[in-house]
């Protein structure tokens, strides 16, 4: 299977109660996802707050996520506001047996789209990986244009984009892009809340919540390019996503519904902010809709 296609699920990264990686609860998400059969696991994007840590740390998650992982590919997260920076975390997580490299273009100050074009091409340079331009312009106040990703298929290791739906005329982005970048390119979609709602049938789907409960999510994928009905699944999932959405700290959100499903761990480092007590009632609600659902942290 190409890079970057497929289900891949966004795992958050479980901390102890004192703030500090847990690993084996990280090892445990990734077990389930492959279990589930998700097309490939990506650590430290914005589900797994990679911001927050530091380069051994991120390091660290890369290895224990490899290593849970078995066959299914792991792709790592290297965004960091300075370029320097991006390049000692994608030669790391390279080293540590990732398969792919996903990255979102920042700095203080939004970037250019010269800027852009340069960072791509330095980490090209500097790794032998594929890479998944990672667009989220609302955080970032950038938003690819077809034309840099074209340019960016062609001269760097760009494989596939991870765009988000939350825009006007998703269609019509689609239709633009793939003329830009041809068939041989990844187009992924983002932003659980439109990807249950849609259905939409791209190259990827790109989902933190396909990693806390991988197996609803992999029928829904399965659903959604088949002609089965996902229906009841799919209700379920769509509450709970907008229940995450509507959550001041997405973050945060992810950790309590990892908690609530009996998977080890603290709220978010800061800044992120943890979920409210209500926000965690409202979740609680949500997730009861089904019982006996077979999550990341519950026995099937």
């Amino acid at each position: 299977m190409p890079p970057f296609t497929g289900l891949v699920a966004y795992p958050i990264t479980p901390l102890s109660n004192g703030g500090e990686l847990d690993l084996a609860s990280l090892a445990r998400l990734v077990s389930s996802c492959v279990e589930a059969a998700v097309s490939g696991v990506a650590v430290l994007a914005s589900s797994g707050a990679g911001v927050t840590f530091s380069a051994q740390e991120r390091g660290a998650v890369v290895a224990a996520a490899v290593t849970a992982a078995g066959h299914t590919p792991v792709y790592a997260a290297v965004s960091a506001a300075g370029t320097r920076e991006v390049l000692e975390l994608a030669r790391q997580a390279e080293a540590a047996g990732a398969a792919g490299l996903v990255l979102a273009p920042f700095s203080y100050l939004p970037l250019t789209e010269a800027e852009v074009r340069e960072l791509f091409e330095r980490l090209s340079d500097a790794t032998e990986l594929p890479l998944c331009f990672y667009n989220k312009p609302v955080q970032t106040h950038y938003d690819v244009t077809p034309g840099t990703l074209a340019f960016l298929a062609a001269q760097t290791r760009v494989a596939a984009v991870k765009d988000s739906m939350r825009r006007d005329n998703v269609p019509l982005r689609l239709a633009q892009l793939r003329e830009a970048v041809g068939e041989d390119f990844s187009l992924g979609l983002s932003s659980d809340v439109h990807l249950i709602s849609a259905l939409p049938q791209v190259d990827a789907w790109h989902s933190g919540l396909a990693a806390l409960l991988p197996h609803e999510f992999a029928r829904l994928w399965a659903a959604a390019h088949s002609a089965a009905s996902p229906e009841g699944s799919r209700e379920r999932l769509l509450q709970l996503a907008r229940e995450v959405a509507q959550t001041p700290h997405g973050i945060g959100a992810l950790h309590a519904v990892a908690r609530e499903l009996g998977i080890s761990t603290a709220m978010p480092r800061g800044p992120f902010g943890a979920a409210g007590a209500g926000d965690v009632a409202r979740l609680r609600q949500a997730l009861d809709a089904w019982p006996g659902q077979p999550a990341a942290g519950r026995p099937r």
